[in-house]
């Protein structure tokens, strides 16, 4: 199977799906994010080397010509034809002596520095320690990793982030990028952005998700009345395990922390409640009562 794929356009961390909360418990990778242009490249069905910016699949003739001069390009095809014949797309950073940002040093010349390989066969990002392998063996340079770890809270996780944007501070780097490859999820934080504010409890050693909202609950509980029906609501033995299942559930699939007792919630929500009229500050006043009590 052959063909081009667009590299995943980076987002900051808050603007995950879960906000960043899909990050903890796992092994994360922060790597330099070099400032330059995005250029990939990759072998078409006749097995002809194709050079792409970030969104076009034939890059702009100019941008091809300068891949073409740089003394990469040839140690870039050498590894496309003569191990992968067509199954990988190469992505990496087009250097230019002075970078759109002017962050970095100015370079004497313009360069390539690889940063991540996709397995067309797999449709996977392949781990930074396959590619460093690969540049190594081809010597091809490669972006850096500024830190590796495995974040237990969300303060833990935005810690490490702000001691890796000193470093590029220091070092006179764009940002990092954050790379999560077994679940494939990857952003990016930048050091030109505003700084987001401290947040409590780096160092927790369990995981700390948020505590569950309203509206979350709310969906919960909705989806185990409709299943269980009203007839049988207020038979505990038939409606607990459902209320359970149901806000575990919920809690599981948006990363948030679950509530402790769902006897609570099943026992001072009234029927009237469940009905479609139910609303978050409803709920809420659960939260609260329980509480107060």
């Amino acid at each position: 199977m052959t063909g081009w794929k667009k590299y995943t356009d980076l987002e900051p961390i808050r603007r995950l799906d879960n906000e960043g909360r899909e990050l903890l418990g796992n092994r994360i990778l922060l790597t330099e994010k070099r400032d330059g242009s995005n250029i990939s490249l990759w072998l078409d069905e006749n097995k002809e080397v194709r050079i792409s910016s970030h969104n076009q699949e034939a890059a702009d003739t100019s941008l091809q010509n300068s891949m073409k001069s740089m003394p990469e390009y040839p140690k870039i095809v050498e590894l496309l034809k003569d191990e992968y014949q067509g199954n990988i797309i190469v992505y990496g950073e087009m250097l230019y002596c002075v970078g759109p940002t002017r962050i970095e040093p100015r370079k004497k010349r313009v360069h390539w520095i690889l940063f991540d390989v996709y397995d067309i066969d797999s449709q996977r990002y392949m781990p930074y320690n396959w590619v460093y392998q690969l540049a190594y063996h081809y010597k091809i340079p490669i972006v850096g990793i500024v830190d590796d770890f495995i974040p237990e809270s969300e303060g833990e996780l935005f810690a490490h982030i702000e001691e890796a944007k000193k470093w590029c501070r220091k070092h006179r780097r764009e940002g990092v990028v954050i790379k999560d490859y077994h679940n494939q999820v990857f952003a990016k934080e930048k050091i030109d952005l505003p700084k987001r504010p401290k947040l409590k409890d780096p160092n927790q050693v369990k995981l700390q998700y948020p505590a569950m909202p309203g509206e979350k609950i709310l969906r919960a509980l909705q989806h185990a009345f409709d299943e269980v029906g009203e007839e049988n609501w207020k038979n505990k033995a038939i409606a607990m395990p459902v209320v359970a299942r149901h806000i575990s559930t919920e809690a599981q699939e948006h990363f948030y922390e679950t509530p402790k007792n769902f006897y609570q919630y099943y026992i001072n929500t009234s029927l009237n409640l469940l009905r479609p009229t139910m609303t978050v500050q409803d709920v809420q006043g659960v939260q609260g009562e329980k509480t107060n009590g």
